[in-house]
């Protein structure tokens, strides 16, 4: 069987192993090549945070700086459990990025985190980038964005100009509140079938549990982290989506 050569994009370090670290260690297991590109992986570009980046860094209990590079090294970490290959771009969290014009920050809240709109200079930069760096041959997988975060927008935005033919995954755990999301309600992407072996879900929990620095924002303990992964592959979920 021809290997395959699979790139995920990825809006933060998390995302693609969240959404769907089972099915990348299947593809993964079976000889194809995986590599997960991390887009919003850049360092911060100065120390002038903002109120809500100070926020996530006492948070994490790191400075910005070191708050990337213990994400970076926990998604080494996890790619290697995935069997994928990681690639961590320059654009930093929408959290760090300023209005050129203005120098202001792109957000200050949550609110205009899930709000604001896909900054279009952003979108072009990284959609030339990755045109020039995706082999043709290549198959591409995005978030869906649902959540709304402005980060997976963005990603959604870029998609949609790339020339490769494109497939999605569920921003997960986004989708457990987006059920009623017109993404999803108005069929406009088809799930397409996959078997995910139990030693699937196993790398896919261990995958997620080894992002240490974030399971405090989404689960209570490890115990929940992996049933909530476990109910979440029963239902369905952890694969991909194609466009219709």
């Amino acid at each position: 069987m021809e290997q395959e050569q699979w790139i995920f994009l990825s809006p933060h370090f998390d995302d693609v192993a969240l959404s769907c670290g089972g099915l990348v260690w299947e593809l993964t297991n079976q000889g194809d090549q995986v590599e997960v590109w991390t887009i919003m992986a850049g360092f911060p570009p100065d120390e002038n945070f903002s109120a809500f980046a100070q926020k996530n860094h006492y948070d994490w209990g790191k400075s910005g700086h070191e708050a990337i590079q213990m994400r970076r090294e926990e998604d080494k970490a996890v790619c290697s459990i995935l069997g994928a290959i990681p690639k961590h771009f320059d654009c930093p969290d929408v959290i760090y990025r300023k209005h050129p014009e203005s120098g202001l920050p792109v957000v200050n809240n949550n609110d205009e985190l899930f709000n604001e709109q896909p900054e279009k200079a952003l979108v072009n930069s990284i959609l030339s980038i990755l045109t020039e760096k995706i082999p043709p041959q290549a198959r591409v997988v995005l978030p869906m964005g649902l959540g709304g975060h402005l980060d997976h927008r963005t990603l959604v935005k870029v998609g949609e100009g790339l020339d490769q033919e494109k497939l999605c995954y569920a921003d997960y755990p986004y989708i457990l509140n987006s059920f009623d999301s017109p993404i999803l309600t108005e069929n406009k992407y088809k799930k397409i079938p996959c078997f995910l072996s139990p030693d699937a879900l196993t790398a896919w929990q261990e995958g997620v549990l080894s992002y240490r620095s974030q399971l405090a924002a989404f689960w209570r303990d490890d115990d929940e982290a992996r049933l909530s992964l476990q109910n979440y592959l029963a239902g369905g979920g952890g694969r991909l989506w194609k466009k219709n």
